[in-house]
């Protein structure tokens, strides 16, 4: 009866094709990791210096990408923005699905990692800015070398979280055409008719991806807090 229902075999066969799909969900997820962390970086930034025109339009941005979902963002990013340039000369036609998805999860990564960022940075104590102000320090300087390498060590755990969001929302992509491991497994399923052990493949393949983001979080954590330690006691 079990086989009937469920084929552990063609399950256990099918995770190799599945997982040599892999690639565009790492791709996805770790340009929009670096790229997105760094743009929110600067957003956050420009948010606290207030800067005119900017700091509010940045404010509806980060209002926006928070509040719709990964598939409407993606909806509008790879459907409207084609037609709302077509009507101003501007042809798209040569631009790949995947420009679009690294586009919209890029800014959707940039919008969470503005706020982490921003209450981060605010979190670092005042004296430690007027103290490096105070050595001749520019701002620019003091941020680099001062404020962002601690608001990064406590931004940690919030940013490894929304990359493991961004790693859920890849599974939305095949929406706009990317063939990933989801497509890969409806493509295969239609073919099969063996829907569920291919979903429970892409299921395992998910896990496993978050379950060593997780891992990399966690030693990066330990990695920033054994420097400080160290960088502490030699001070003393």
């Amino acid at each position: 009866m079990m086989g009937t229902y469920f084929d552990i075999a063609y399950m256990i066969k099918s995770f190799p094709t599945l997982l040599g799909m892999v690639h565009i969900t790492l791709l996805v997820t770790i340009f929009s990791a670096i790229v997105g962390i760094l743009l929110g970086a600067v957003i956050a930034i420009l948010r606290i210096q207030k800067v005119p025109v900017v700091a509010p339009l940045l404010r509806v941005f980060i209002s926006f990408m928070r509040g719709t979902p990964f598939l409407v963002q993606l909806f509008l990013a790879y459907f409207g923005v084609p037609e709302i340039l077509a009507h101003i000369g501007i042809s798209m036609k040569g631009v790949p699905p995947l420009a679009f998805v690294l586009a919209v999860f890029t800014l959707h990564m940039a919008a969470y990692g503005a706020e982490i960022m921003r209450s981060s940075i605010l979190a670092v104590p005042v004296g430690e800015k007027e103290a490096a102000m105070s050595l001749g320090m520019t701002s620019f300087q003091m941020y680099r070398r001062v404020v962002l390498p601690q608001a990064f060590h406590m931004a940690m755990p919030a940013l490894i979280n929304t990359v493991i969001g961004v790693v859920k929302g890849t599974s939305l992509i095949f929406n706009v055409g990317v063939v990933d491991i989801m497509r890969k497994a409806e493509l295969m399923a239609g073919n099969s008719q063996r829907s569920l052990e291919l979903y429970v493949d892409v299921a395992i393949i998910y896990g496993i991806l978050i379950f060593l983001i997780a891992r990399f979080g966690r030693f990066l954590e330990k990695r920033q807090k054994g420097g400080r330690d160290i960088a502490e006691l030699s001070e003393a």
